[in-house]
């Protein structure tokens, strides 16, 4: 293990890069048009067999503290470790410390397919989390709480934004998948949904009886994927997740994509103090003492139109 600040370097995809077979399972301008209106997409197959294998194997690896590189300061970067026996596990920004995971986030159809539902020039990282439901959770513990990604980014400029969503093994509906309502990401003006916005609350019930009286006709969809396959959301799509009840550990791998317009900017507490997230902590800041969001130690550029 090293123990200086990352040095995963990743390389800039474009079209150009991308084979004829992979080039055909890139989202058709039919699925474009779903995801803008949906909020989400379901990609086939689109990564190898050996890469789902090594991450899910470096995962265990970083349950257990392994990493091939340290973040400059872990105050406000999720961490957790298997001694401490929780039954749900959340490490962030492992593709900036365990080599397995670079290469995953850094699959050049992860950047493609960003860009193409996006309808953006470029895409870079943004940040990750490696989430772990341990086996048969049959209480509330295992619930991911209704939430939206971009809740949690005040300082981003970008509604833009978007997360891929990657299990490390077949993700049944009894492993508790990533879970969305469908359309959400029109909603983001509606402040009553706000205050149910919480991923770690461990109860569904209170935004279930919010939609069923305010959205009654919302439908929802269950992200059950075969390995391989991937789902993205747009950065306000509202999802959740249901307990593991399966047998088998339900892990998976979720990365934060930024587009080509995000830029940092400045958001305030009620107090009148600078608010700021956990990445703010850990990359470079530009000439007026502000955090850089193209940081490409941090942030990375995963994709460019040329």
């Amino acid at each position: 293990m090293q123990s200086e600040t990352r040095k995963a370097l990743f390389t800039t995809y474009s079209f150009n890069d991308l084979t004829a077979e992979q080039i055909d399972l890139l989202p058709t301008e039919a699925e474009v048009e779903a995801f803008q209106n949906m909020g989400w997409h379901r990609t086939p197959v689109i990564l190898p067999d050996e890469l789902i294998e090594q991450a899910l194997n470096a995962a265990h690896e970083v349950q257990k503290g392994v990493r091939d590189w340290r973040l400059k300061d872990y105050s406000r970067i999720n961490d957790d470790n298997i001694s401490s026996g929780k039954r749900t596990m959340n490490n962030e920004m492992v593709a900036l410390q365990k080599s397995e995971f670079k290469v995953l986030l850094n699959h050049p159809m992860i950047g493609a397919t960003a860009a193409k539902l996006a309808q953006t020039n470029s895409i870079r990282a943004f940040g990750d989390s490696l989430f772990s439901k341990k086996p048969r959770i049959d209480s509330d513990q295992g619930i991911i709480g209704w939430h939206t990604d971009r809740a949690y980014w005040p300082t981003c400029t970008s509604h833009n934004m978007l997360t891929v969503w990657i299990p490390l093994q077949d993700c049944t509906i009894d492993m508790g998948p990533v879970v969305y309502i469908n359309g959400s990401h029109k909603w983001k003006d509606d402040a009553r949904l706000r205050s149910y916005y919480n991923a770690n609350a461990q109860s569904l019930e209170e935004m279930n009886l919010f939609l069923k009286r305010e959205k009654p006709n919302h439908t929802r969809v269950a992200m059950t994927l075969k390995k391989g396959q991937v789902s993205f959301h747009h950065g306000y799509t509202i999802h959740a997740s249901k307990p593991n009840t399966s047998n088998q550990e339900r892990i998976a791998f979720a990365a934060h994509l930024q587009d080509d317009a995000n830029r940092y900017q400045k958001q305030y507490r009620p107090d009148g103090s600078v608010l700021s997230i956990g990445y703010d902590t850990i990359c470079k800041k530009d000439d007026e003492g502000l955090p850089d969001y193209s940081d490409p130690d941090v942030f990375p550029m995963l994709f460019r139109l040329k």
